[in-house]
């Protein structure tokens, strides 16, 4: 009767640390299936980052390069504008000239 006390504590023993065993194998599961769900999480919000980024900074870029294009137009016509008026001040100036020696 000791003996099937004993032999029953034993095994209720051993069933209890296989149970603790497996709780511990799986606990060390779910925190590695975890830890590649938060890599993999962590992962796509960084590419996602990075292709708005890259999105924004094209967006950018061709805003600059339009605006380059209007300042540049802008100067050039201001540069003609000048030509011309310097063009007619000299037929001015040319014409008082003239007219000072006749």
């Amino acid at each position: 009767m000791e003996q099937d006390t004993i032999r029953t504590i034993r095994e209720a023993e051993q069933a209890a640390e296989q149970t603790e065993q497996e709780a511990v194998r799986q606990g060390e599961a779910a925190i590695a299936g975890a830890r590649a769900d938060a890599d993999a999480e962590s992962k796509e919000r960084i590419a996602k980052a990075r292709a708005q980024a890259d999105a924004a900074l094209a967006v950018a870029h061709a805003e600059g390069d339009e605006m380059q294009r209007e300042a540049l137009d802008a100067v050039r016509q201001e540069v003609a504008a000048l030509r011309e008026g310097a063009a007619a001040r000299a037929d001015e100036v040319r014409r008082l000239i003239l007219s000072e020696l006749v």
